[in-house]
């Protein structure tokens, strides 16, 4: 019951968020080549690519980070961060070539097999010891069967078969559901195991693949490393269910006893032998490091020698700073074990064992958070404020390019000036509700304003060519044909793959040899996704005027040809040498919805009126009608369309755009969302609610009644 009434209130959201995963990089796929033309089968699922979840995979060796938190150097960045850093290094060579490669790039102080990471996942020395003293408890099946998790392990990283690997493992954690008799321990332990392996992704890709092709939702995930939520939430349950059966039982007797120390000194053991001899057991540099460092030696005897003084080096740093790690856990795990001791030998009560396991958690915890937490934080008002509140208000400052579109768009534009003096005035009303400076108009208060009305009353887009895919800046101010989202539309982020990235590319290298822009026009005119995105401006550099594109083709425009094509694959291909101004490509399957051939019509015309995120008004005018493209990106479930008021079918096009056929003379057409998950999931949303309302009601009201009769019951007696 539960279950469903938590269904039901969720009902929209749910509903809504499966019905757009389908189409978002989290969605099945409609192509089977990649942009160099060779086959992605091997490579998909029914959601993201295996080489996407897999990205970042926690190494196996990486997995000590749970006891020691830099066993693979922590966070990724350089060893050297001041003069302080440099001048501790003791051995002179690789203090020489140190200082060398520090003149064009630098030292990572991260060695695991992540590509970057901002932090290892630790759950802390006394958690661990917790943790395996709760194991130690177990029933005798139960402490062999969590054994021989280590030997189920070890047999999975030589298992080459996806479903030997998955039945090999899915029959251990079934096992242990007859063998472990409590449940909550066993199914504890069994997540542990289980998301352990799993956040090892390409790095034990037999048992990924199993899970990718056949556990149900399990290749959405961005990345593999995040199922270790599940081990920070087992292992600390776990600790504290010993301490709970620990603190109730009082002292031990001798069998406690005697796998308390078993447990307790083999982990302080093998954590001391770590700490002492480190290179016996771990590597210390990452693959690429390694196959880098070959190459070096490789190059001759001068290099090979300089190449042996840097590894000799940097490993005799990185061994240091993990035997310290090494033996800071080995130390709170001593101290941690310590206090067990002696409250299992009844010398120490249950305040002092609890008051001192906290403030040993405590440290431990806090003093590796300071690490990648900043903790110098200005205090405004007894608070620590993270971040400024102006900073807050504008994140990203408007560059010389963008102040440059600005002023283009905006002079000569009796729109802008209109929508500029309206934005105006609802800020000055907002901001007289206030007090103090937050009442006063700014400068930068204006400059946000009056890009805002430019967003409002233009109709173009941005494209900046640094990093356009993963950066927010160019959007903050622009409509733009980048930025970031974690589930973009898959077919917009296949355009990117195909096209964009590779147009960008070229029209980089295109305009290094230009002398004129006529070459650099000439450039543009190759440029098909680019134009069809009606691209106007191209940000080479932030900070000078950017490039006006000629060749973007505006909010909508009429074509002369459709080209049919018979599936994905050829649609995104016929975009390569596209003059996408007079031909359209589109899929036969749409043939229906577009019946009338394009006809070529010099005087027809079609123009944006007016624009929000859920409805777009556009005017066309024509002598014979024909077939329009519209520089929007195709949504089927949500997006509806009209024509003087009346349904009209339109189609995918280009592969991410819209087309519709249109009569000759002069239209409105309307395009808007109409989101029926949304309405009715809503609906079904507010019923859920309601009846959750009325049996928490019914429930008070029978508890009130039974409260009622049982004092009239005591009056009477």
């Amino acid at each position: 019951m539960a279950v469903v009434l938590a269904v039901l209130c969720n009902a929209g959201l749910l509903w809504s968020t499966y019905e757009y995963g389908k189409y978002t990089t989290r969605g099945k796929t409609e192509l089977t080549i990649t942009p160099d033309g060779s086959s992605a089968v091997a490579n998909q699922t029914t959601g993201l690519d295996r080489d996407y979840v897999t990205q970042w995979s926690y190494g196996k060796q990486e997995s000590f980070t749970l006891l020691i938190p830099n066993a693979k150097g922590g966070a990724s960045g350089s060893i050297i961060n001041d003069r302080k850093d440099f001048d501790a290094i003791k051995d002179q060579d690789f203090k020489r070539i140190v200082g060398e490669k520090y003149q064009s790039s630098y030292i990572n102080s991260y060695w695991g097999d992540q590509m970057v990471t901002s932090g290892p996942v630790y759950l802390g020395a006394i958690v661990v010891l917790l943790m395996l003293l709760a194991l130690s408890q177990a029933e005798a099946l139960g402490r062999w069967w969590a054994l021989a998790g280590l030997a189920v392990m070890v047999a999975l990283i030589y298992v080459t078969s996806p479903m030997v690997a998955g039945l090999l493992l899915v029959a251990y954690l079934l096992a242990g559901a007859f063998l472990w008799k409590d449940t909550l321990g066993y199914a504890l332990f069994a997540a542990l195991v289980l998301t352990l392996t799993l956040s090892w992704g390409k790095n034990l890709m037999p048992l990924t693949d199993f899970f990718l092709d056949h556990l149900p939702g399990y290749n959405k995930f961005r990345a593999v490393t995040i199922i270790l939520v599940i081990v920070e939430l087992a292992a600390p349950v776990l600790g504290i269910l010993y301490l709970d059966r620990l603190l109730k039982q009082g002292t031990w007797d001798k069998l406690a006893q005697r796998r308390f120390l078993i447990t307790a000194g083999s982990l302080a053991l093998v954590v001391a032998v770590m700490a002492i001899t480190p290179d016996t057991f771990f590597s210390f540099f990452s693959d690429n490091e390694a196959a880098q460092l070959e190459a070096e030696a490789a190059a001759g005897a001068a290099e090979a020698n300089k190449a042996q003084d840097y590894i000799d080096g940097l490993k005799s740093w990185r061994t240091g700073v993990f035997s310290a790690d090494a033996w800071r856990s080995f130390g709170f795990i001593v101290a941690g074990a310590a206090l067990l001791w002696f409250f299992g030998k009844g010398k120490a009560n249950k305040a002092v064992v609890l008051g001192g396991l906290g403030v040993l958690l405590l440290l431990d915890q806090w003093t590796i958070d300071r690490r990648y937490v900043n903790s110098d934080a200005k205090k405004e008002n007894g608070k620590p404020q993270w971040e400024e509140p102006v900073d807050n208000a504008m994140p990203y400052e408007a560059t010389g390019a963008d102040l440059a579109i600005l002023q283009a768009e905006s002079t000569n534009n009796p729109a802008f000036n209109a929508e500029f003096e309206a934005v105006m005035a609802r800020l000055k009303e907002k901001k007289s509700g206030l007090s103090g400076r937050m009442k006063m108009m700014t400068k930068e208060d204006e400059t946000l304003a009056r890009f805002s009305a430019l967003r409002r009353s233009t109709h173009y887009r941005v494209a900046n060519l640094g990093n356009p895919f993963n950066d927010a800046s160019t959007s903050w101010l622009h409509k733009s044909i980048g930025g970031y989202h974690g589930a973009k539309l898959k077919r917009y982020q296949e355009m990117i793959e195909f096209h964009l990235s590779p147009e960008i590319r070229d029209f980089g290298a295109g305009i290094r040899g230009a002398t004129s822009m006529q070459e650099v026009n000439d450039v543009l005119a190759q440029q098909p996704a680019l134009n069809m995105l009606n691209a106007r401006y191209l940000i080479i550099d932030p900070t000078k005027a950017p490039i006006r594109n000629l060749h973007a083709l505006g909010a909508a425009w009429f074509v002369e040809q459709v080209k049919w094509v018979k599936n994905s694959d050829e649609e995104i291909q016929a975009i390569n040498g596209l003059q996408p101004d007079s031909v359209v490509v589109v899929d036969e399957r749409y043939r229906a919805d577009l019946p009338q051939p394009a006809v070529s019509d010099p005087s027809a015309t079609v123009e944006l009126k007016q624009y929000a995120s859920d409805r777009m008004e556009y005017t066309c005018r024509s002598a014979s009608g024909g077939v329009i493209v519209f520089s929007e990106i195709w949504y089927g479930p949500d997006w509806v369309a009209t024509i003087d008021g009346q349904p009209a079918p339109y189609v995918r096009a280009n592969y991410i755009l819209r087309a519709m056929n249109v009569p000759a003379g002069e239209h409105s057409i309307v395009f808007q969302v109409q989101s029926r998950t949304f309405t009715a999931g809503g609906t079904i949303s507010l019923i859920g609610s309601l009846l959750v309302l009325l049996i928490a009601a019914g429930a008070l009201y029978m508890d009130w009644k039974k409260s009622s009769t049982s004092g009239s019951l005591t009056e009477a007696a």
